[in-house]
Parts: C-alpha cells; sequence; structure tokens
C-alpha cells in the first residue's frame, strides 16, 4: 500500500467514525426528548400528598369525544367535544377511593372524559365551564382525556385531583 493510499485510508475512516459518532448523539437526544412525557400521569395512594395534586395538559383534539366513550351521553354528564385520539393522563389508583374529585380549570370551555374500572364517565360544567366528576373511584387503572368543543381548538388546563369533600 502506498503513502497515499494509506493517508486516503486513514482520512476515510477518521470520517467515517466522525460520522457515526454525530449521528449516535442525534439519535440519543432525539430519544431523549420523546422520552419525555408532554402531560403527566399520576399514581396516587390513600392520603397522598399534595392535596390536591395537579397535572397541566392542553385540551383539544380532532376525535369527537362520543366515538371514543362509544355512547353521547353517561350519568356523570353528556360526552361532547373534541379530544385526542389517545388519552391525555394516565391515572392509576393503587386501592379504592371512598371519595375522589378530578376537576379541571381553564380560561376556555373544557370537557372531561374519563375511562376506567368501573366504566366510562363525561362532564361538561361541572363548575361553571369546567368540567369534574367526584365520587367513589375504584382500583386500578384510569385514561383521561381533556376535550375543546371546536376541532383542533387547544387550550392550557390544570387538572386538580383531591380527597378533600
Amino acid at each position: 500500500m502506498t503513502h497515499r493510499q494509506r493517508r486516503k485510508l486513514v482520512l476515510f475512516l477518521a470520517l467515517t467514525i466522525t460520522i457515526f459518532c454525530l449521528i449516535s448523539n442525534v439519535l440519543v437526544i432525539a430519544q431523549e426528548k420523546n422520552s419525555t412525557p408532554i402531560f403527566e400521569d399520576v399514581t396516587l395512594s390513600p392520603n397522598f400528598a399534595p392535596d390536591p395534586m395537579t397535572v397541566r395538559g392542553l385540551s383539544g383534539g380532532f376525535v369527537p369525544a362520543k366515538e371514543t366513550t362509544g355512547r353521547a351521553e353517561t350519568v356523570t354528564g353528556p360526552c361532547i367535544g373534541f379530544i385526542d385520539e389517545q388519552p391525555d393522563h394516565r391515572l392509576v389508583l393503587t386501592t379504592f377511593f371512598d371519595y375522589l374529585s378530578i376537576q379541571v380549570k381553564s380560561s376556555e370551555d373544557t370537557t372531561l372524559v374519563v375511562r376506567g374500572p368501573g366504566g366510562t364517565w363525561c362532564n361538561d360544567d361541572y363548575e361553571g365551564k369546567n368540567p369534574g366528576i367526584v365520587g367513589q373511584w375504584l382500583s386500578g387503572n384510569y385514561e383521561i382525556w381533556v376535550g375543546s368543543y371546536q376541532r383542533h381548538k387547544y387550550a392550557p388546563y390544570i387538572i386538580r385531583i383531591s380527597e378533600k369533600k
């Protein structure tokens, strides 16, 4: 192998290693960004703190709530508005709660859908224009969606979860 061929080989290997390192770093950064949830998930046990527990998100989506729930109304209220395909939050209750309230606070009129072990519940305007669901809750995994009245209209919200009556 000539000196010139060795130089080309070393240069080629150096470039290949540099490109590989750059691509690896970009992939690691992309994975770190994708692993961070946009909205929070919560696991609760009785006497949790702080009470109320709060989580934040953006309401809305493009799927009619009644399509996700399979009904126009539940005992807790109408299934209206537009939500995302995937739930905004997941709530895990480690045991039965004799009383638990989930209330949405937003500057916009929002709707609420909760699906869990005991069924599906919807609400609109529990307190003013803010939805909420209160009562007894079975242990298990719950999916929570916060909707908006108009398709693709998004508004920030805070969900307050409390054991206090």
